[in-house]
């Protein structure tokens, strides 16, 4: 490969067409030399919970926006206040939904067996 690049540029008067052929030639040797990995495989999706559902997720898009809003909120320390609590009282609410379908699950699971 070397002899036969070192020929071509002796002989070649186009740069661009010299550099074509030099990529072309190290993308194949790259490509017989190296493993690569599928796009396909880097982007599958972890599989989720059994027992997360679209409504906490709807829950947890929620709180982040309250976050959002109340830590946006530095003037008016009364709204900031009333944000901060109904972050809070949202984030409470989530975590009990999440503990009650994780107990539902496992509870389900036992009693199959």
């Amino acid at each position: 490969m070397d002899m036969s690049l070192s020929t071509i540029a002796s002989k070649e008067n186009d740069l661009e067409k010299l550099v074509d052929t030099f990529t072309a030639a190290l993308q194949s040797a790259c490509r017989k030399t190296f493993k690569t990995i599928n796009a396909e495989t880097k982007t599958k999706k972890k599989k989720s919970a059994s027992w997360w559902m679209d409504i906490l997720t709807i829950m947890w898009k929620r709180i982040n926006a309250l976050r959002r809003l109340y830590q946006r909120t530095r003037n008016n320390g009364e709204l900031r206040e009333s944000r901060k609590r109904s972050c809070f009282e949202e984030k409470k609410r989530y975590r009990f939904e999440i503990k009650k379908k994780e107990r539902n699950s496992t509870r389900g699971r036992n009693t199959a067996m």
